[in-house]
């Protein structure tokens, strides 16, 4: 008995490997369409969403995300390393944010009472303001230009996607 060592075409344009499939195979049409739909959607989007709140609020796209991480904390504040964290950004693009921020009078620097090393960032009362404006702007334009073209079903099943392909976050925290 010979073993067939040649690739295999399917019928969705894809290749087999042989001895089984290779994690460095070549995305099929189908994996390249995701793939690329992804990305690109992610990137209009986030350009949309940016463009839409910096033209009514004068507040880019990276600053609402502070403003929104801050709205959420406890008392409207948290430590610096961990805003960044939760955004995926570094700690150095993250103090050119909050300087922005603080320049705005959004958002106060305080030393943290529990280590005398590290800072928080505070929410404003006038930051509190801008926040909840720009909130409006960002789920209008959310909405309109992503949510609403979807259905209830295709919701449900990008939810459960994004669940299942998700990263922990919490696996980033200092």
């Amino acid at each position: 008995m010979s073993l067939n060592t040649e690739n295999v075409v399917r019928e969705d344009g894809s290749r087999s490997e042989p001895g089984g499939a290779s994690p460095s195979r070549a995305l099929n049409r189908t994996e390249r369409a995701v793939w690329l739909g992804f990305l690109s959607t992610h990137l209009k989007l986030l350009r949309t969403l940016d463009a839409e709140l910096v033209a009514a609020e004068r507040i880019p796209m990276s600053s609402f995300e502070v403003l929104l991480t801050l709205a959420e904390a406890p008392e409207g504040r948290l430590r610096m390393k961990d805003i960044a964290a939760s955004l995926l950004i570094s700690r150095s693009g993250l103090t050119r944010i909050v300087d922005d921020l603080e320049r705005q009078g959004f958002v106060e620097r305080h030393k943290c009472p529990t280590d005398a090393r590290g800072f928080d960032a505070v929410l404003t009362e006038a930051g509190k303001k801008a926040y909840r404006r720009a909130r409006k702007v960002h789920l209008t334009n959310l909405r309109r230009e992503f949510l609403d073209k979807l259905t209830p079903e295709q919701l449900t099943a990008m939810a459960e996607i994004w669940e299942t392909v998700g990263f922990d976050e919490h696996a980033h925290g200092c």
